[in-house]
């Protein structure tokens, strides 16, 4: 599968999914880069609203940004769908992977953590 192409599944996936609700509210702009792959992920309450395909410019604009080599993705979401990888948080403290505009917005990352770990880990089980 095509880098970050697992997003819409995922997100599917997590909208129908009771336990991702219980989460949470979740209100943040994700970006997420895999190489020249950008994508822009928009949580809104208890959903995941959108997941759109843009360009490495409109990352700008994202609270909190993702970003790891193609290779690194996708060793990462192998190693979380057999249940042998770290969370993004502490993947966040050995090889800072989160950027944010602000202290505020990496804050979010804290915050909101569990349900990005979640659509991470959906777009693990599709992606192998």
């Amino acid at each position: 599968m095509a880098q970050l192409d697992w997003l819409p599944g995922a997100q599917a996936a997590l909208n129908d999914d009771p336990a991702f609700r219980k989460l949470g509210s979740t209100d943040l702009v994700l970006g997420l880069k895999s190489g020249r792959a950008v994508r822009r992920v928009v949580f809104e309450a208890f959903e995941i609203a959108s997941v759109d395909e843009t360009d490495e410019a409109a990352l700008r604009d994202c609270e909190i940004v993702i970003e790891m080599s193609p290779r690194e993705w996708t060793n990462y979401l192998r190693r979380r769908a057999k249940g042998t990888g770290p969370t993004l948080m502490s993947l966040d403290l050995d090889r800072d992977i989160v950027r944010a505009s602000n202290p505020l917005d990496q804050l979010k990352f804290d915050r909101y953590h569990l349900s990005l770990q979640a659509l991470v880990d959906q777009g693990a089980q599709l992606a192998v």
